[in-house]
């Protein structure tokens, strides 16, 4: 006499399905995700914060060289930028893909002139790359797959 397994499965689970996981120990493992997920974008929110905050020393070393662009151009072109951060961080999802965006282009093109500005001005060389790092470092953690989840 052969035991017939289907008759215990519940309907449309053919033989070959199998439930490794219970729903209790499933929620552990979405509670780890959770958890990824806020510390992912806690932490590219601190590296834009930083990022912010020495594109504004960055901005006085440039003075301190001469005036080669308009002071009110500067002042505004960091405004814009400090509000996009602001939508990254009320989780809107435009504004983190441009985030994302700004940050691997100001990485390719910002990034091979930093040994001329080393030549000219080594310590404003050293704040730029350090900026560039931060927004590199905020766009991999923003483009991380978790990062895109409770997002609006």
């Amino acid at each position: 006499m052969q035991h017939d397994a289907s008759k215990n499965q519940p309907a449309g689970v053919g033989m070959n399905t199998t439930n490794t996981y219970s729903n209790e120990a499933l929620q552990p493992m979405q509670g780890v995700r959770a958890s990824w997920r806020e510390q992912a974008l806690s932490t590219a929110l601190v590296c834009l914060g930083l990022a912010y905050t020495l594109s504004w020393a960055e901005m006085g070393l440039a003075l301190m060289t001469g005036p080669g662009e308009p002071i009110a151009a500067l002042i505004a072109s960091r405004a814009l930028v400090g509000g996009l951060y602001i939508c990254v961080a009320f989780r809107l999802q435009w504004a983190r893909w441009i985030t994302v965006a700004l940050g691997f282009a100001s990485a390719v093109l910002v990034g091979p002139m930093l040994g001329a500005e080393w030549h000219a001005f080594p310590v404003a060389a050293l704040v730029t790359g350090a900026v560039l790092v931060f927004k590199l470092t905020a766009s991999i953690f923003l483009l991380s797959p978790d990062a895109s989840h409770g997002t609006r």
